[in-house]
């Protein structure tokens, strides 16, 4: 028998004969960048870490029904937070290239998601880059990772359209957009042009509307005036129009520094916008977003949105041109149940004696032995916690700080301002979450948006999507836990109203029902009775863990919601761009005429018709504008004027209809003390004047003022007292 061809070895052992696998490997007939089918590809993958041997049943069932449908352009896929979409994105991202699509981006809304994604990508083998520049990324070797700001701005490397065009210097085949519920809050201001108070350009604005607004409201352009911080006035659509030459002059010689980045996307949609002037800014901003302009978003051969908390898909196919017929059939696995298990209560629903400061006590308590996060809606309401907080995180310094609380699970407690999504805050980095009042509105458009539509279901679902967001941030896994604590009587009058349900996700609907149950059951004296309910998720009591999860195995998706109008309103702005101003008018009539249970919305959409119309009917356009100030006296006033409807005597007695309209409203005595509050909480003379006035015009609100009243006691106008607090003013 011959020997090796190297022989015996020195001591005469015999020479290991080895075989060149790596070779074999590369030169195999199905190597793992031809592979197509992701499922496939991810069991092909040679440089996977340890562990990662299969894929989860939701990642898997995801990835085959995406396949299956692959080559339609716009695919959404919902997966809970923690259920693995980041992995099924990369996935599908390899899948491109291996196909030939190429180059290929991967989109997240801030740098520190960018480096998970990355972190993700190198745990299964899957080579990324943040450089578009790379060789890798440009010859489809490397999927591009990167914050959606790199893809979505005016001076985008992947090019700009239009008449401020601007050559791509990179190319793009296919994007995956993950977190699209967050990037598009992000969308909406990069499709916005700011002009700050302390510019001249402000001045020159609010001088050449001057007219125009003292028309609307004499008091209202004096408070601008005078810099108030209540103060917004919307320009009338007509004399935007009309000053569209002035306005040029005004804004191009700032177009190239401080609008630069917005300019590009804004300026051919220009006579179409909005225009809203506050103390703080001057702001412009489309009714659609003109994406067709983003050369690299709108030539891509495909997109994939992914989202966890995104319940209206409608937005996708208004704002981002989607196809409605691919949006409207989402991609999601057979469950929703995997997700963090979450104790949601609603302390003074559940002790309603307790006052503001002693539920603060608890959560201060709470904090003593672990990381506690407040998540509030304004700086104002952040000094409300400073004092006993460790941090106060805004956006300036919000990495740090979530740095901060990863690493040391006992920092106590920490206040986020106004940031209810894009943070993660797993394992013990929180397993107590506070959301302290209703998101608020805080720019000019928000604010006027909020004006427009108080008291409509439109309204509410925007409200809900980010309260859930927030509901989120800690539990970032199936494995992880939190108690999540809801204060402010009109956060909880929100979460109980019976069109708030459809709005929150399965899941988080089936945690809520959990939380009714939980009130249901309780008979708490005291917020230290609702300290011991707590203890049972905090310290994993086996029987909650068995009814929480249980609550949650048959959990189910639902199907999408898509508006019927949101494609009539996508096709009216589109022509509108075009200058086709007629057809527009049509296509947003469809609009009007397909909303029929939102009043205030439909009064909005109508406002919008007589802005296309009046570039053709100015006359017309008049006589629609009434018709929707009738219908929403928050609306722009017609130049003719309106007329008011004459009050008919009431056909039953006051307290009779006070009776039926309380009993309708809310369904126990509790709700009806927390709607009280919530009424006393807008009875507030800050920057959220339509929230104050909704308030006084509430009958809740109405009536106490009217006592208060004939008392002799004077309905305070503008301010408080100096050193009186607002609960001082409003209980003397």
């Amino acid at each position: 028998m011959s020997m090796p061809e190297d022989g015996p070895g020195k001591d005469g052992e015999r020479a290991m004969a080895k075989v060149n696998f790596k070779r074999l490997r590369q030169g195999a007939s199905v190597p793992a960048n031809t592979i197509t089918d992701p499922r496939d590809l991810f069991n092909a993958l040679p440089e996977k870490v340890s562990g990662l041997d299969y894929l989860r049943g939701p990642q898997d069932q995801v990835l085959a029904a995406w396949h299956d449908r692959r080559d339609e352009r716009d695919l959404v896929i919902k997966m809970n937070t923690g259920g693995g979409k980041t992995l099924v994105g990369l996935l599908i991202a390899r899948s491109w290239l291996n196909e030939g699509i190429r180059p290929v981006a991967y989109l997240v809304p801030d740098d520190f998601l960018t480096a998970q994604v990355t972190t993700e990508a190198g745990r299964v083998g899957i080579a990324t880059t943040n450089d578009p520049r790379s060789p890798e990324y440009q010859q489809g070797r490397a999927v591009l990772v990167g914050t959606f700001a790199k893809l979505f701005n005016g001076l985008s490397v992947f090019g700009v359209g239009g008449s401020v065009s601007k050559p791509p210097s990179h190319s793009l085949g296919a994007v995956i957009i993950d977190d699209a519920h967050a990037c598009i809050a992000q969308a909406d201001h990069v499709f916005r042009l700011r002009v700050d108070d302390d510019s001249e350009a402000y001045s020159d604005l609010l001088t050449l509307f001057a007219g125009d607004l003292k028309a609307q409201s004499p008091n209202g352009l004096l408070d601008l005036e005078a810099r108030r911080r209540t103060a917004i006035q919307e320009v009338p659509f007509w004399a935007w129009q009309d000053k569209q030459d002035q306005v040029l002059s005004i804004l191009h010689p700032i177009s190239d520094s401080a609008l630069k980045w917005g300019w590009p996307l804004v300026v051919d949609s220009l006579p179409l916008c909005t225009a809203v002037i506050t103390s703080d800014a001057f702001e412009i901003y489309p009714p659609c977003h003109p994406t067709e302009t983003l050369l690299g978003f709108s030539q891509a051969q495909r997109r994939v949105y992914l989202t966890a908390t995104l319940a209206d898909d409608s937005v996708l196919v208004r704002h981002f041109g989607a196809a409605p017929e691919s949006v409207s059939r989402p991609i999601f696995p057979s469950s929703a149940g995997d997700i963090g298990d979450r104790m949601i209560l609603v302390p003074q629903q559940l002790v309603p004696k307790a006052t503001d400061e002693e539920v603060r006590d608890l959560v201060l308590d709470l904090a003593e032995d672990q990381n506690v996060v407040v998540i509030v809606p304004s700086h104002a309401r952040a000094d409300w916690w400073r004092e006993d907080a460790a941090l106060v995180l805004d956006r300036n310094n919000i990495h740090q700080g979530v740095e901060q609380l990863r690493k040391n699970p006992q920092l106590g407690l920490v206040v986020l301002i106004n940031r209810y999504d894009g943070i993660d805050l797993p394992g013990d980095a929180c397993h107590v979450l506070v959301l302290d009042g209703l998101p608020e509105a805080l720019d000019g458009p928000e604010r006027l948006t909020q004006a427009r539509l108080t008291g409509s279901t439109n309204l509410l679902g925007r409200q809900i999507q980010r309260l859930e967001q927030g509901m989120g941030r800690a539990t970032r896994s199936n494995e992880d836990h939190a108690v999540v604590l809801l204060l402010g009587a009109r956060l909880a009058e929100r979460l109980n109203a019976p069109e708030a349900r459809g709005f929150f996700s399965p899941a988080t609907r089936a945690q809520l029902d959990l939380a009714a149950e939980i009130a249901s059951e309780v008979e708490a004296d005291s917020l230290d009775d609702l300290h011991d309910i707590m203890e049972q998720c905090l310290e994993r009591d086996k029987d909650w863990v068995a009814y929480s999860k249980g609550a949650l195995a048959q959990v189910r998706y639902d199907t999408s919601r898509i508006a019927d109008t949101a494609s009539a309103e996508r096709r009216a702005f589109d022509a509108a761009l075009r200058g086709d101003y007629v057809v527009a008018a049509q296509e947003q009539q469809t609009v009007v005429n397909g909303i029929t249970d939102d009043a205030a919305t439909q009064a909005l959409q109508r406002q919008r018709l007589a802005s296309y119309t009046n570039f053709f009917d100015p006359s017309g356009a008049q006589q629609t504008q009434k018709t929707a100030n009738l219908a929403n006296r928050r609306l722009l006033r017609p130049l003719t004027g309106v007329l008011y409807e004459r009050l008919k005597a009431a056909s039953r007695p006051q307290g009779e209809q006070a009776s039926s309209w309380l009993q309708a409203k809310y369904t126990s005595g509790n709700d009806l003390l927390l709607g009280f509050k919530a009424v006393l909480q807008d009875l507030d003379w800050g920057p959220r004047t339509p929230q104050f006035e909704q308030a006084v015009r509430d009958p809740c609100g109405t009536h106490r003022s009217h006592r208060a009243t004939a008392r002799g006691h004077p309905r305070p106008r503008a301010g408080r007292p100096m050193g009186a607090s607002r609960r001082d003013v409003l209980c003397h």
